[in-house]
């Protein structure tokens, strides 16, 4: 049942990506993230160069690069190893600042408009929708960062910087969208029961997502559209759900 409502949500999704609210609605994201990233490289970039250059001298694999690379005329390691790792964590995090304004402003378009074109008998029994959205964004956002960041070096390994950054788009577009997707329709006890049994088909959403966005600018269209499929994932679970619970409470 998963895997078929999964890919039924990415065919749905897929329709409703084309209307032009949610077309239009895949600028703010984007702007946000540009607005967020030029301010990090701004305001971030110097005092995070300097740490990762005074953090340089506690990591071997910083050292051997350091080495390896003196020959190639990059001698000092904050004009090159540092400066790279400064950016590519600044845009990442700005990255995710998009995405977390989506979640929370457009998440409540796509909502309406799905429940209301595919789920019309959908009751809405949730409750401190706004709070628990709020929460979900923020706790995303500090795990992405926290782990994107103690996962840097390890870019260093081969292949380790196209697996790393899938896996944690994968994490941000399914973390950052299953609860916003049902919050407004399920109770408490419901959204747990929907996060739990169904994580893996969320988790297949971000994935699938996550390496469209190695696809050439997919990655501009990617924060909506996991947003999109993944609500019309959790209201489809949901429906399931209570369909099966008023079977079970009739026989």
């Amino acid at each position: 049942m998963s895997y078929l409502s999964t890919a039924e949500s990415f065919s749905k999704g897929i329709a409703t990506q084309l209307q032009p609210r949610m077309l239009f609605a895949v600028i703010m994201p984007l702007v946000v993230a540009v607005i967020s990233i030029i301010f990090l490289l701004i305001f971030a970039w110097n005092p995070l160069d300097n740490w990762f250059f005074s953090s340089a001298s506690n990591w071997s694999w910083f050292q051997k690069a350091q080495s390896s690379l003196g020959g190639w005329g990059f001698s000092t390691m904050s004009d090159w190893l540092a400066g790279l790792l400064s950016f590519i964590s600044l845009t990442a995090i700005g990255i995710i600042i998009g995405l977390a304004a989506a979640a929370i402003m457009v998440t409540p378009l796509a909502v309406k408009y799905i429940s209301t074109h595919y789920f019309p008998h959908l009751e809405k029994k949730g409750e401190y929708a706004n709070s628990v959205s709020i929460y979900n964004a923020v706790k995303v956002s500090a795990i992405f960062i926290i782990g994107w960041l103690i996962t840097l070096p390890l870019w260093f390994i081969p292949f380790m910087s196209i697996i790393l950054s899938v896996f944690w788009g994968a994490y941000a577009f399914s973390h950052m969208s299953q609860v916003d997707a049902i919050v407004e329709h399920a109770t408490a006890e419901e959204r747990r029961y929907i996060l739990s049994n169904h994580k893996k088909g969320f988790w297949f959403i971000g994935l699938v997502c996550a390496l469209l966005t190695l696809i050439p600018f997919m990655g501009l269209v990617m924060p909506v559209f996991s947003i999109i499929v993944c609500t019309h994932y959790g209201l489809k679970a949901l429906e399931t759900y209570r369909q099966s619970k008023t079977i079970n409470q009739t026989t």
